[in-house]
């Protein structure tokens, strides 16, 4: 019987600062009288973006470069001036690492449009084959909802039905084909496995759950969070990106503490 899951997010790395080698640097640049912030006051990867934002204009502190008189010490104030004045290179240093599982090659095939700024490592159906079931994500737009009329909640349902349909015969289409190819006989090797499994894939649905690691560095993730959960993206990936938003502007308010959660994620600065 085919089997649905449900989309999880792990949030698995982010940037880290080491402090020491950004010490030596400092001094190696006459800026040893930086004072770094506070200890928990800022994330590691925001204080990498003012790292760098500071070394564009030697703005560590007063006097090192002759046209910078003040240097802003509230860092709330400086990241929000960062964003506001549309300085979004800087922040293209600092990443974030999601593991996202359950996910369908519809998201896959979205989020492969958004290539630059991302690292990518999705499974591979060329390696990875299905014994048991094949997994899938029901839509949200299929599920039952209490306020549905009477007319929508029968069409939800018969596409409920429609989808299991799909699943369980592919399912059983692709046992029967590993059968013919002996898969699980003992003298196959894993070239043979991975030619016949690279075969057969073609006829698992593009709504097979799977999953992969996504890095984005800061720009990208506020570009694709602001663009992919506007009320006219898909909706899967809509999905993942508004978990991903609950997620990253609680860890990094002064990096997304423009964006606001409105019929999706709006930030106040959208061109940084």
């Amino acid at each position: 019987m085919s089997r649905n899951v449900e989309i999880e997010i792990f949030n698995i790395a982010r940037t880290q600062v080491d402090v020491f080698a950004v010490e030596h640097w400092l001094a190696a640049i006459g800026a040893d009288e930086f004072p770094f912030p506070q200890m928990n006051h800022v994330t590691d990867p925001a204080f990498l973006v003012a790292l760098a934002a500071k070394r564009c204009y030697m703005s560590f502190e007063p006097g090192l470069n002759p046209n910078v008189s003040r240097v802003r010490s509230n860092y709330v104030e400086y990241f929000d001036n960062i964003l506001r004045s549309g300085h979004g290179s800087v922040l293209e240093h600092a990443t974030y690492t999601y593991a996202v599982e359950g996910v369908s090659r519809v998201f896959t095939a979205e989020m492969n449009r958004h290539r630059a700024g991302w690292a990518i490592s999705e499974g591979s159906l060329r390696f990875i084959r299905f014994d048991k079931d094949i997994p899938y994500w029901l839509p949200l737009s299929l599920r039952e909802n209490p306020d549905d009329d009477a007319d929508l909640r029968l069409r939800k349902e018969e596409s409920r039905d429609i989808f299991m349909q799909v699943f369980d015969h592919i399912e059983h289409a692709y046992r029967y084909l590993l059968d013919i190819w002996n898969m699980d006989s003992t003298d196959k090797n894993f070239d043979y496995k991975k030619k016949v499994t690279s075969c057969l894939r073609r006829i698992v649905p593009l709504g097979v759950a799977t999953g992969g690691v996504w890095t984005g560095n800061i720009r990208a993730l506020r570009h694709v969070l602001a663009l992919r959960t506007d009320p006219s993206a898909e909706e899967e990936i809509a999905h993942v990106f508004s978990r991903i938003g609950d997620d990253i502007v609680k860890r990094e308010p002064m990096l997304f503490g423009d964006f606001h959660k409105a019929d999706g994620w709006k930030p106040d600065y959208r061109k940084v």
